[in-house]
């Protein structure tokens, strides 16, 4: 499981973009960077300038300037649309000249983390001992004051060399340098212990069940305010520097401020003093085993200290420990029961509104957010949550307003990252989008599904071989989790590469269930019946049709509300039905299974028209457009076969005008067909429970004899048939009670003419009046 406990890892949910506010990237012009994250005293200088001034994300620094943190800090920066570069604490680098083959970090001191997908051997490091050249995508370097470097390498190749020698890194290997020795090869790195420093711990301590005194408490009431307020950087920047903390509660007060910035190897050191000096069972052991627990769920490990939850801590502890164990209803019940122990607990709030979403309420979530944030309105999470919960309810200016503001609150936030990204995308700015995406998994690395996300987004932009090395990292990172499974096997459809996607789509279903833990209702391309229907395309594609009836419906099961399923049913039976209509057999089903996903289908799903080829499998990349897809086939027999569809979406409006035309001369004298159908579809979202759906048909269809036969002499060679249905006029609605639980309501209106002229007939029907009865029969 990815290690990054917030719910909303999992939440997607439907956005258009609207960019509003901070933090922006800036335009980089001329080898320009610019600053994505500050955090904690960040400073700069100008090139040929003595003065060091503080830096902050509305500022663009240029080649030969210089950038340190200061205790406690950290950067990131984005050197091109491809490169990002963050430090840590106590680091100092200057931005180095662009080229075209290399760029060259000279002078580095500290410790960086390196997000690179540019082309291989662009990037070289020099430290005091040792020149590196980096042919690989990801690494961790680290440069003492001494000069001693140790390069970590996440992903990729790397090279280290100096007068003494030189060695290669590969992935999951790692270098050392010592002065005056060779570059040394030691064992495989555990990458989330190399970078602990970039894991993102949420608050869990009330401050309320702190007995700090009143002495301590007038000491740190800048710090406590901004706690109270939400806003934990500002809490740590606040808190008084040079002071010691003595008292075992200002220490876990100190110890979870320092957890927040992923100062890990702090505030154990801060947990393991309070533990010496509390006594058992007393509330401050409490608590030092809350902090534990959280640290075990944030790192995923397998030892879980003993909680007898008591308090709000302790309970906020157990819900990220009980989600860690995908056990998400346990979850729930524990952050409920923090937030009943204290009202007043904004984070336990924020935590219950997170638990909500991934259920899929979304009411009950946004009530709970509200609350949260009206507690402490300077919580990053809390609103980039808000933002999610906005954007589902398609009131998508508000919800880019609360991720603007979760980034200026926080910009080491990979969920507001993701966030803007994928509204980003919605409005068509996919590079934009994918560059969010980019510094989503580079403030995260730790997190598989982020990973995932930022694959489907290189995919979006056919960018396919860094599309797949996302995947395989995200494979790598968590191999329990479905959904690189999922991705790679659509970009492998994509590619005609059939068999493989059927390999890891199997793969992604048999993984499903552990996607609970972080599950949400709204992420249907982590369902299992999506990846069910999503199969059955592919057996539909291997000319395995049976199959991929089957699994269809085998979709449809395990989630009958689920719109996918039946669309991908429905086409499934579409490839079974007959064009001349002579067996009839699948059009029943095929046209309920279609109209069902229609009405399921939340507004710019992709479903209103079956000739749009490139469905939407997954809400996470939709975007407001407008398309035109057609299709001809051509035979040398002279048979004709078009469609053609133009379709736009719209925030709450999207529409499909098609058009089908086929053309048959037949194999025999009087075999021909002709057929015709022009459609208009429509579909408005009223509120985020309740869409309607309206569609008009025109369908018009000529034949002579094509039924089937084994003695072909037994043709009617004076068999005409004309059908025409003008107007089919069809009106749909669907009300949401609660995930899984709708009302679906379909009136339709359907006038068809049928004539047909066979000589060989020897009787006419010419009226029928009401109760049955025939009032003539003429004889022919």
């Amino acid at each position: 499981m990815n290690n990054r406990f917030q719910s909303l890892v999992g939440v997607t949910a439907l956005f258009l973009a609207l960019f509003a506010g901070t933090p922006r990237a800036p335009a980089q012009e001329g080898g320009a960077v610019s600053v994505l994250e500050v955090s904690g005293p960040v400073e700069w200088q100008r090139a040929n300038f003595p003065e060091w001034t503080v830096l902050s994300t509305n500022i663009l620094l240029h080649p030969g300037d210089w950038v340190r943190t200061r205790a406690r800090a950290r950067a990131l920066l984005r050197f091109s649309e491809v490169d990002l570069f963050r430090m840590d604490e106590r680091s100092q680098v200057q931005i180095p000249a662009p080229a075209r083959k290399r760029r060259l970090f000279d002078s580095l001191r500290g410790v960086f983390y390196f997000f690179h997908r540019g082309e291989p051997g662009e990037v070289e490091l020099r430290s005091r001992l040792v020149n590196s050249v980096v042919r690989g995508t990801e690494f961790n370097l680290s440069v003492a004051e001494d000069g001693t470097t140790i390069l970590s390498v996440l992903d990729g190749e790397v090279g280290m060399s100096n007068q003494f020698g030189q060695i290669t890194l590969t992935n999951g290997g790692e270098g050392r340098v010592y002065p005056g020795q060779a570059p040394t090869n030691t064992a495989m790195i555990q990458a989330v212990n190399i970078i602990q420093w970039c894991l993102y711990y949420p608050a869990v301590l009330d401050p309320e069940e702190l007995n700090l005194g009143d002495g301590v408490r007038a000491a740190l009431g800048a710090s406590l305010a901004a706690y109270r307020a939400g806003d934990l950087l500002a809490a740590l920047a606040r808190y008084p520097e040079g002071r010691v903390a003595v008292s075992v509660e200002e220490k876990l007060y100190l110890a979870a401020l320092l957890l927040s910035v992923g100062r890990v190897d702090e505030a154990e050191k801060l947990i393991n003093e309070v533990t010496a000096a509390a006594a058992e069972g007393s509330r401050p052991a409490a608590l030092v085993a809350a902090l534990r627990t959280l640290i075990s769920a944030v790192k995923h490990q397998s030892s879980h200290f003993t909680l007898n939850p008591q308090s709000a801590s302790e309970l906020m502890a157990e819900s990220y420990w009980q989600q860690s164990q995908s056990h998400l209803d346990e979850a729930l019940t524990a952050a409920r029961g923090a937030v009943q122990r204290s009202t007043n607990f904004a984070f336990g709030w924020a935590r219950v509104a997170e638990l909500e979403f991934s259920h899929g309420r979304v009411h009950a979530a946004r009530e709970a957010v509200e609350r949260g944030l009206a507690l402490a309105p300077r919580h990053a999470q809390a609103h980039a949550l808000r933002g999610f919960l906005f954007a589902a309810r398609q009131r998508i200016p508000d919800a880019l307003r609360s991720f603007d503001e979760a980034l200026a609150l926080d910009a080491a936030l990979g969920n507001a990252w993701l966030g803007r990204g994928l509204c980003r995308i919605r409005q068509g700015r996919a590079e934009e989008g994918r560059m969010d995406l980019q510094a989503a998994a580079a403030v995260e690395p730790q997190r598989a599904a982020l990973r995932s996300y930022l694959g489907k987004a290189f995919s979006q932009t056919r960018d396919n071989p860094r599309a797949k090395n996302e995947l395989r990292l995200a494979r790598e990172l968590d191999g329990g989790d479905p959904t690189p499974w999922l991705y790679s096997a659509l970009l492998s459809q994509q590619e005609g590469r059939i068999n493989e996607a059927v390999r890891d789509l199997e793969r992604s279903q048999a993984l499903n269930d552990n996607r609970s833990v972080y599950r949400s209702r709204l992420l249907l391309d982590q369902d299992q019946a999506v990846r069910g229907a999503n199969l059955a395309t592919l057996y539909e594609d291997a000319g395995m049709t049976d199959v991929s009836v089957r699994e269809a419906s085998r979709a449809v099961s395990l989630d009958y509300a689920n719109y996918s399923a039946h669309l991908f049913l429905g086409n499934s039976y579409n490839a079974l039905r007959d064009p001349r209509q002579i067996n009839l057999r699948y059009e029943t089903p095929w046209l309920s299974e279609y109209l069902l996903a229609n009405l399921l289908a939340p507004v710019g799903a992709g479903t209103l028209s079956p000739f749009v080829t490139q469905q939407e499998y997954s809400r996470l990349f939709e975007r407001d457009r407008v398309g035109l897809s057609s299709a001809t086939e051509y035979r040398s027999s002279g048979d004709w076969y078009q469609t053609a569809v133009q379709h736009g979406n719209f925030g709450n409006f999207s529409y499909a005008a098609e058009v089908a035309y086929r053309s048959e001369d037949g194999h025999r004298p009087n075999n021909d067909l002709e057929q015709l159908t022009a459609s208009l579809k429509t579909k408005f979202q009223l509120t985020p429970d309740d869409t309607v759906f309206l569609q008009g048909t025109y369908y018009r269809a000529e034949t002579g004899d094509v039924n089937p036969y084994y003695d072909e002499s037994r043709a009617n060679p004076g068999l005409r048939t004309k059908e025409q249905q003008e107007p089919l006029l069809l009106a749909g609605y669907r009300h949401q009670w609660s995930p899984g639980v709708d009302t679906l309501v379909l009136a339709g209106r359907v006038q068809d003419t049928f004539t047909v002229l066979n000589p060989q007939q020897n009787t006419l029907v010419l009226e029928q009046r009401p109760g049955g009865r025939i009032a003539s029969v003429v004889p022919i």
